[in-house]
């Protein structure tokens, strides 16, 4: 049985899951599309949607030095055309389980409060599990998977404000309601609770220096380097099942960085394009080796120089914060 669009403006995250979605309903007209992953980068307080996107498109083009990327926002970028946002009769988001696609939530929520919509017009369209496997991403589905979507539910109050705390604890400068997210509000949806204590993971570990993946990185490239795009690949897909799906171009950002010469002590060495993930090798350096061991630190011998969430993290400046356990924590 073909199902009928739900009458509205609906949006989704995604150049991939907006493509498959546009197959299958052909109502590109009524579509608008989140291109950021929020996971990823600066949060801070959202109060301009200009001066957000040149933050975001900032960080994004910044990201590779050297190489700005191809960012381009297509016009039907959901910022671009928030204000379409209250006027819809009603706006349904379609999402799945994983942590950008449950923060790409919280940002639909608090952006429709900011253009003056109505919170009561919103409606999920959740997917959580297609023959048994979770998804994780929608830009996994295939048309006739997309085509199969539940009934939209209308978002409750209570649900919606549970999003809106999300992204407060998302874009504060003082980052534990991150970390403390799920035990204080057990109510939320079950993926917003898995999610937001994995955003923790963006702060560097208190043993190690080390954020979450820029440990999974170092270790793959001990054990499957020197070609990055292997190192990267493999951290992909082994770590894909925890539903926080970062993407490769993110993870190159983060490779460079551990090998920069900026770093009084590297913990790679980088040779080749490094503009270039296929053209690029890494080797680890013995200090790399010293704190995978766990014999060293990266911080203090290294600076730190990050955003993680809503939080500028700066040694020069004094300003740390560190995952101790699951626990944030001002160094």
């Amino acid at each position: 049985m073909i199902k009928l669009l739900p009458p509205g403006l609906h949006v989704i995250l995604g150049d991939a899951a907006g493509g498959i979605f546009t197959r299958v309903f052909f109502a590109r007209d009524r579509l608008l599309i989140d291109q950021d992953v929020l996971s990823c980068g600066p949060t801070p307080p959202l109060t301009d949607t200009a001066a957000w996107t040149r933050l975001r498109h900032e960080y994004w083009n910044n990201i590779v030095p050297g190489n700005a990327g191809e960012n381009l926002p297509s016009r039907f970028n959901l910022v671009q055309n928030a204000k379409r946002l209250a006027e819809a009769e009603r706006v349904h988001i379609w999402a799945a389980t994983g942590v950008s696609e449950q923060l790409f939530v919280a940002f639909v929520v608090n952006l429709m409060r900011m253009v003056g919509g109505d919170l009561d017009k919103l409606a999920l369209l959740q997917f959580e599990s297609i023959d048994g496997r979770r998804v994780i991403g929608l830009g996994e589905l295939d048309e006739s998977q997309l085509r199969s979507h539940a009934e939209p539910a209308l978002m409750s109050t209570d649900a919606a404000q549970q999003y809106l705390n999300a992204w407060q604890a998302l874009t504060s400068p003082e980052p534990t309601a991150i970390a403390n997210f799920a035990r204080e509000h057990p109510e939320a949806n079950r993926w917003l609770r898995l999610a937001m204590p994995l955003m923790s993971r963006r702060f560097p570990d208190r043993r190690s220096g080390l954020t979450y993946w820029d440990h999974e990185l170092l270790t793959r490239v001990a054990k499957r380097g020197p070609a990055v795009s292997h190192i990267i690949g493999f951290t992909m897909a082994e770590t894909f099942d925890q539903g926080d799906l970062v993407g490769d171009w993110y993870l190159f950002g983060r490779l460079l960085q551990l090998g920069s010469a900026r770093n009084p002590q590297p913990l790679i060495t980088l040779s080749g394009d490094q503009q270039s993930i296929r053209n690029t090798e890494a080797v680890i350096t013995p200090f790399g080796e010293e704190v995978l061991k766990g014999t060293a630190s990266n911080y203090p011998a290294n600076p730190i120089d990050d955003w993680a969430a809503g939080v500028r993290l700066s040694s020069a400046d004094g300003q740390l914060w560190f995952n101790d356990g699951g626990r944030l924590a001002r160094g």
